[in-house]
């Protein structure tokens, strides 16, 4: 495993990103102060962007992050679309698989991460998939030019103060379905909920709250509760060790949230 020189940098011989969180941890714990949560994350992401994709694929993170993307596509399966994006690309590993999956439809993604999106260049290799650099509150991308909008782990870094004007990007750009496996700190469990709760990168939102507030009308939702088994088969399958100093959170971590627009 390559380690990336974002992960290198330390203070007094501390790597800075343990600091930080520490840092967080520990005034939520003695003190029970948390910080802001960040209100912009371009520069964190633009930053860390240019490791993500080896901290991923070089990890063995990505064997366990398998299951969400695995779970993603099996309910792709159910429905009917020909084309699809994603909100928060990355380095293009989700649309990757799913343009390998769904060869004939139609597959895009936008990310504000230069960084990310250099990186997808040569993860993507030749497949057709429309990437573009853009910002998910006001994304470069026609109205209804996709019949379904994903994210997966991405709107949990949105403002909440801006998960609104992301919210109704997402349905101008979706013409039948968006779909979000994302945090939701309603629907966790109380260790995770406590666990995440000083890092000011993550942000919980109540998804079916807010699109059935925009007249979406949601079609599934599930839990940590309803995929547990399924993720503890998962696992069985996973012979690689994680090689990461924070352990993988498991299927806690997200929500499945599928809301049908209006046709």
């Amino acid at each position: 495993m390559q380690i990336h020189p974002y992960w290198k940098k330390k203070i007094f011989g501390i790597e800075i990103y343990k600091i930080k969180f520490l840092f967080q941890k520990y005034l939520y714990e003695l003190l029970g102060i948390t910080l802001p949560k960040m209100s912009s994350q371009k520069d964190y992401w633009n930053t860390r962007g240019e490791a993500y994709m080896s901290d991923i694929l070089d990890s063995g993170f990505e064997d366990r992050e398998l299951f969400f993307q695995n779970l993603l596509i099996d309910h792709l399966k159910q429905l009917e679309f020909i084309s699809i994006f994603e909100a928060g690309c990355g380095f293009g590993w989700n649309v990757k698989r799913i343009k390998q999956e769904f060869c004939d439809k139609v597959v895009g993604g936008v990310d504000f991460s230069l960084p990310q999106l250099k990186n997808a260049e040569n993860y993507i290799g030749g497949l057709d998939i429309k990437l573009l650099q853009g910002d998910i509150i006001n994304m470069p991308f026609k109205e209804n030019e996709f019949e379904i909008g994903f994210s997966i782990g991405v709107f949990m870094n949105i403002h909440k103060k801006n998960i609104y004007k992301a919210a109704n990007e997402m349905k101008r750009v979706s013409k039948k379905y968006i779909i979000h496996l994302e945090y939701d700190e309603d629907n966790t469990t109380e260790r995770l909920r406590e666990y995440r709760k000083p890092k000011t990168n993550i942000i919980s939102h109540d998804y079916r709250e807010i699109y059935e507030n925009l007249g979406l009308k949601t079609i599934v939702f599930k839990t940590y509760k309803d995929f547990n088994d399924s993720y503890e088969e998962h696992l069985k399958s996973v012979s690689g060790t994680l090689k990461r100093w924070q352990n993988f959170e498991g299927p806690e971590k997200y929500i499945l949230a599928i809301f049908k627009l209006n046709e």
